[in-house]
């Protein structure tokens, strides 16, 4: 078993570290809830990059397609 830190955005986890997985592993999560002064610095940078990304580049990347696709795969 391992912990790993991560962040819930847009209905996705996404980790804040690497994790040894298999793409498509079923994992069961068991969440505990971080709002510290640390979590809050990194959001605010994810906000800063995100905005430096669209002023370069127009826009954000949306992944929703994929995550919708992956969602029904199972159904």
């Amino acid at each position: 078993m391992q912990t790993v830190e991560a962040i819930y955005q847009g209905g996705v986890f996404k980790p804040l570290q690497d994790v040894q997985l298999a793409e498509n592993e079923r994992v069961v999560l068991t969440l505990k809830t971080s709002r510290n002064e640390e979590a809050l610095a990194w959001f605010k940078r994810m906000a800063e990059a995100q905005d430096r990304y669209v002023a370069e580049h127009g826009f954000l990347p949306d992944s929703t397609p994929d995550i919708a696709e992956d969602r029904m795969r199972d159904v």
